[in-house]
């Protein structure tokens, strides 16, 4: 076993008698699987947040939280692949919620980048602003073209059935 897994094991604490009985395990691994997903999204949407109300201050937080935010995920998709598992063998082109969270990050990336490569005291609001708005108006035109085709797809089934 590698130092990597090593560490993994200990962070998780998976050598824990908790994790002998299957039942226990399976449902503390679906509640670790949502509180990871709840933090990462609170991180990702914090980062999108900060650059916007507190300036360049919260352009920097924000890029220490990407950062972690990534890392974290680097780690999870390691630690599958080192188990043989491909987080991407079972995605089908990109779901919305890819959709919504490229969208924040990239709302994230937009406020970094105009905070810090600014001057202080000169307006962002006019060009980013028209940037985030704009990736607003896209990210929901895309969720609604899919929540579209899954309703016909749905509803084309529901046909077949009668």
């Amino acid at each position: 076993m590698s130092t990597m897994m090593k560490a993994m094991r200990f962070v998780g604490d998976l050598d824990d008698d908790f994790y002998k009985d299957e039942r226990q395990r399976d449902v503390w691994n679906e509640a670790s699987a949502v509180g990871f997903q709840f933090a990462y999204w609170i991180t990702l949407i914090a980062a999108a947040i900060l650059p916007w109300v507190a300036g360049r201050t919260g352009a920097w937080i924000s890029v220490g939280l990407i950062i972690g935010w990534f890392i974290c995920s680097m780690v999870v998709l390691r630690y599958a692949q080192a188990h043989d598992v491909d987080a991407y063998t079972s995605m089908k082109g990109l779901p919305p919620r890819v959709l919504m969270a490229g969208s924040v990050y990239l709302i994230a990336l937009i406020g970094v980048v105009a905070q810090l490569v600014t001057r202080p005291g000169d307006g962002i609001a006019t060009w980013a602003g028209a940037g985030v708005g704009a990736l607003v108006g896209l990210t929901a035109a895309v969720l609604g073209v899919k929540r579209h085709q899954q309703r016909a797809k749905r509803r084309e089934a529901a046909e077949e059935l009668l």
